[in-house]
């Protein structure tokens, strides 16, 4: 099943990688990376044919989890038609290959939690994985409505040129971040009680997702970008100074 997921996963991201380049577009880069991981769910889920209650909930967490951001990032790219990210690698195909490459190597990192829950025999959820599931669902609502605030905010012609404050965003300069390491923290406790010898390696799951938008691709490009348009405002500067970068109140 590991193999089969891994192949899959590299072929929908491989398609996805040369129609960027020979379209030029970043109009399904995000799309794929969402379903990619729904595929793949589905596919775990479907193949081994259990259809207990554990199986069904992690199933249904990740599917919902995974078709919400494909739908919103999808979304978003056809109201802002580009991803500033990709300005200079987009036709340099071997700078644009890498990113596809870790966008690849973050799905199958991530995934691995369910991969390995949903090949196993039986399972039955105690309070670990009851706490898992809340947390979940916990970081599954911040970051949907903060992705939400964000975008409403954004495409009100009274906003522009401004940063958002309100909602979410004043309590965190990245809250739906925040809500996507939760969802990822809920995903391993979910599935931790059933893991022995090597499966452990799933904690790279919430460490990786952590790393990576705090150090790499997330928070530090953002903040970036945000320094660069409203740096020389007074309120984005106490706005910065008042508000924590990731986890609210700290």
């Amino acid at each position: 099943m590991l193999t089969f997921s891994i192949l899959t996963i590299v072929l929908i991201n491989l398609i996805g990688l040369i129609w960027a380049y020979t379209r030029q577009s970043d109009k399904l880069t995000d799309l794929i990376y969402g379903v990619s991981f729904f595929i793949m769910t589905m596919f775990s889920f479907l193949n081994k044919g259990d259809y207990s209650f554990p199986k069904i909930l992690l199933t249904g967490m990740i599917s919902l989890w995974s078709l919400r951001l494909a739908i919103y990032l999808f979304q978003r790219i056809q109201k802002i038609k580009r991803d500033e990210r990709f300005d200079v690698m987009r036709k340099q195909f071997k700078r644009l290959a890498r990113f596809w490459l870790l966008q690849t190597v973050t799905i199958l990192i991530i995934a691995l939690p369910v991969i390995i829950f949903l090949a196993k025999d039986e399972v039955s959820l105690g309070i670990v994985s009851w706490i898992g599931a809340s947390i979940f669902f916990i970081g599954f609502f911040i970051e949907t409505i903060a992705d939400r605030q964000k975008f409403q905010f954004k495409n009100d012609p009274a906003n522009n040129g401004k940063f958002i404050s309100s909602g979410l965003w004043q309590y965190s300069r990245h809250p739906n971040y925040f809500g996507e390491i939760l969802c990822w923290i809920g995903v391993f406790l979910y599935v931790m009680p059933f893991l022995v010898g090597w499966e452990w390696v799933a904690i790279l799951s919430p460490l990786w997702i952590t790393f990576l938008l705090v150090k790499v691709s997330g928070i530090p490009l953002l903040e970036k970008s945000a320094d660069k348009k409203y740096g020389g405002h007074a309120g984005y500067q106490r706005y910065k100074k008042e508000t924590p970068v990731l986890v609210p109140f700290i």
